[in-house]
């Protein structure tokens, strides 16, 4: 070889390693003139794993711009519109899908979902049957398409799809949910009873198994059964309103006033919009004669839904009982003005106007209303239909949300059907799979994040972690409200927007100074938030190479490390195993307390494994006060199924956190499960009094 042509190679060797190492160290975070579409599905797949559905999108549009004639970009970008509940869109990206490869079945079974919601039940029923011609043992397209012919009225074939379903697999619980709700439709509350129940000894934790039949109790009267089924409802779903709606119906059904008016005040609590649980809350306050508060309450209904008639005429009346003369009379005159023909509304303004000294107006209301009384009296007389009347019964005390005849004006609202959300829980799609479904599950891991969901209950935090956050403030390096939480947040469409431009900023003053750790670190989490964890994870190598003491770099980097093992985990799931989770009965469920997570053992880590574990290891050998390296580390052996050593860890995290209520919850969960139910029960019940309020829930289940 010539000296020239040995320098050349020498020259393309040096170019070479130099654009490796731009490629490691100053990675953007998408090339403009191409893109690794690969790599783009993979990151958009991870986003759409851990529920940035906004973010995933993002990944998939730049996927399909680049290689427009791929069919698995629309699908999953059809299933992260499924999970924001933008179905027409998702309609269209399953048929964009379809139209690429007609061959893909969980396409038909998204896009049958996405048509549910629509209501376009026979193009729904002909995507299952398409699906179906594909694989014939898809259970969620035989569930979709029974549901579907029940919501197009074909409930005798409905009902063959679900019995056949359920032949296949006795123990599908979602089918004998759809089955139940499909009785109801067809009359036969004894036989929704029975699949309800059926659907509870599948699963006896199933709470919209209670709820549903609670519902079923309330059409059939049989209310002191309804209130029961709803508190079995309530401690498993203690934040849901409907259920202390429908409990707060059955209780004042058999007059318990005082119980009907703790739910209604709990809804409030839950939702402060909630126009029913104000409506309802303020008729049986005006029943047990607290007038003024009832005013209040309709006062809010009226702020909520300006145009709430029968609210209006409530007031009016209990404006009349306080004295609040001009007040009734406005409400009045409203109601009036736009139902000329309420006689009810002319004797009680008739009344007031005696009161308020003014004789020829009352005389004048008085015979109006005496008129149009009469003339009603005559027109039923005559078989005649008469609008805005109505008949009233005076032993109903209840009307129908939707129904706004005023002479139903006192009496209390009913939720709309219950059971018509069964296709939310029959359709497992919204989330991730290790979390759909789980009875009992450990509380989650702590990492690195600027954004946090709150906590229903004001939980103290474990250590104070500020310093570590303190020692690596610099100038130029944005790290302002950066936190340690378990509940971090998805981003929105700005805060994807602002990391990007965060990227580029610090690329370029990586550019200008590659010696500082900060910067790869301060990177490093931008890349983490947009999901980008390789070229996370590669950031944090550089800033772990320039300081070997950096304690917030080997946390992200074992977190981030975890995550991608969790990742490619979930890649060789599907729905149909997803489904099959779903309708298995438990044998024993102290030993399934977490059903997704306990089947993950050694054997599915391997050596990478052992990677994050000597991260967590090496924080605790710099800072060993780091509480969240012990509970994280602790939270993996579980899943190692190394139960004594994730015990010493959450032990030790408590020693050095005794307020660390997610530690003593999880650490009881292990002690249950490992048979030490007394031990158990004891953190359970610590962590309910450190604001862990479901701990009490499952103290319920374990105590029974």
């Amino acid at each position: 070889m010539t000296k020239q042509n040995g320098d050349k190679e020498l020259s393309r060797s040096l170019l070479a390693a130099l654009l490796l190492l731009m490629a490691l160290f100053t990675p953007g975070p998408v090339a403009k003139a191409q893109i690794n579409t690969d790599r783009m599905m993979t990151i958009g797949r991870n986003a759409l794993y851990f529920d940035d559905y906004i973010l995933s999108i993002q990944y998939f549009n730049q996927v399909i711009r680049s290689k427009p004639y791929m069919a698995e970009p629309y699908l999953y970008r059809a299933v992260a519109k499924l999970s924001l509940e933008d179905y027409l869109s998702a309609e269209e990206d399953c048929s964009a899908a379809l139209e690429r490869n007609p061959f893909v079945v969980r396409a038909y079974y998204f896009r049958s979902y996405a048509r549910m919601h629509l209501k376009k039940y026979e193009a729904a029923i002909a995507d299952c049957e398409q699906g179906l011609e594909f694989n014939t043992e898809h259970k969620g397209l035989m569930l979709n398409k029974g549901i579907s012919r029940m919501y197009a009225g074909q409930y005798e074939e409905a009902r063959k799809d679900l019995d056949e379903l359920l032949r296949k697999d006795p123990n599908f619980l979602y089918a004998y949910m759809s089955r139940g709700q499909l009785s109801v439709e067809t009359g036969d509350t004894l036989g929704a009873i029975d699949d309800f129940s059926r659907a509870l000894a599948v699963d006896r934790y199933f709470a919209p198994a209670y709820a549903s039949r609670a519902y079923v109790n309330l059409l059939r009267k049989n209310f002191t059964d309804a209130t029961s089924d709803f508190n079995e409802a309530i401690y498993l779903e203690p934040d849901n309103e409907s259920y202390f709606i429908n409990r707060a119906l059955a209780r004042y059904q058999i007059n318990d006033y005082r119980g009907s008016l703790s739910d209604l005040d709990r809804v409030v609590q839950i939702n402060p919009n909630s126009l029913t649980a104000y409506f309802n809350r303020g008729l049986i306050r005006a029943e047990v004669g607290d007038d003024n508060r009832a005013i209040e309450d309709f006062d809010k209904v009226i702020f909520l839904e300006p145009g709430n008639d029968l609210a209006i005429y409530n007031r009016a009346v209990l404006r009349s009982a306080t004295g609040d003369l001009k007040g009734a009379e406005a409400d009045l005159s409203l109601i009036i003005d736009r139902y000329p023909n309420f006689y009810p509304a002319y004797y009680q303004r008739s009344e007031l106007r005696k009161k308020m000294k003014d004789a020829k107006g009352a005389d004048k209301d008085y015979f109006a209303a005496w008129d149009l009384e009469n003339k009603i009296r005559e027109q039923r007389a005559a078989g005649k239909e008469v609008s805005a009347a109505g008949d009233k019964q005076e032993d109903e005390k209840t009307r129908e949300e939707a129904d706004k005849d005023l002479f139903k004006y006192n009496r209390v609202i009913v939720p709309p059907n219950e059971l018509e959300q069964t296709s939310r829980y029959a359709n497992p799609i919204r989330g991730r799979v290790q979390d759909q479904h789980v009875q009992i599950a450990l509380e989650p891991m702590y990492r690195l994040s600027f954004y946090e969901e709150l906590h229903p209950v004001r939980v103290k935090r474990p250590m104070n972690y500020r310093r570590y956050v303190e020692s690596i403030k610099e100038n130029d390096i944005r790290i302002e409200g950066l936190l340690i939480s378990n509940r971090c947040k998805s981003l929105s469409e700005e805060q994807i927007e602002k990391h990007f431009e965060s990227i580029d900023l610090y690329s370029k003053l990586i550019g200008e100074n590659a010696g500082r750790a900060v910067l790869f670190f301060a990177r490093a989490l931008d890349f983490a938030l947009v999901k980008d964890n390789d070229n996370a994870l590669l950031d944090l190598n550089r800033a772990l190479f320039l300081d070997k003491n950096f304690v917030l770099a080997y946390f992200e980097r074992a977190n981030l490390r975890f995550d991608l093992l969790m990742f490619e985990q979930s890649q060789n799931t599907q729905e149909e195993i997803q489904l099959k989770e779903y309708s298995s009965q438990k044998a024993n469920e102290e030993k399934q307390a977490n059903s997704r997570l306990s089947t993950i053992g050694e054997e599915a880590f391997g050596a990478e494994y052992i990677l994050v574990m000597q991260d967590y290891e090496k924080v605790l050998e710099i800072a060993p006060e780091f509480v969240y390296a012990w509970y994280n580390r602790a939270y993996i052996r579980f899943l190692q199924k190394d139960y004594r050593s994730a015990l010493e860890d959450f032990n030790r995290a408590i020693e050095l956190s005794p307020d660390f209520a997610e530690a003593w919850y999880n650490r009881g969960i292990i002690r249950i499960y490992l048979g030490e139910r007394e031990n158990g029960l004891r953190d359970l019940s610590k962590a309910g009094e450190l604001g862990m309020y479901q701990a009490y829930n499952l103290i319920k289940r374990f105590t029974e």
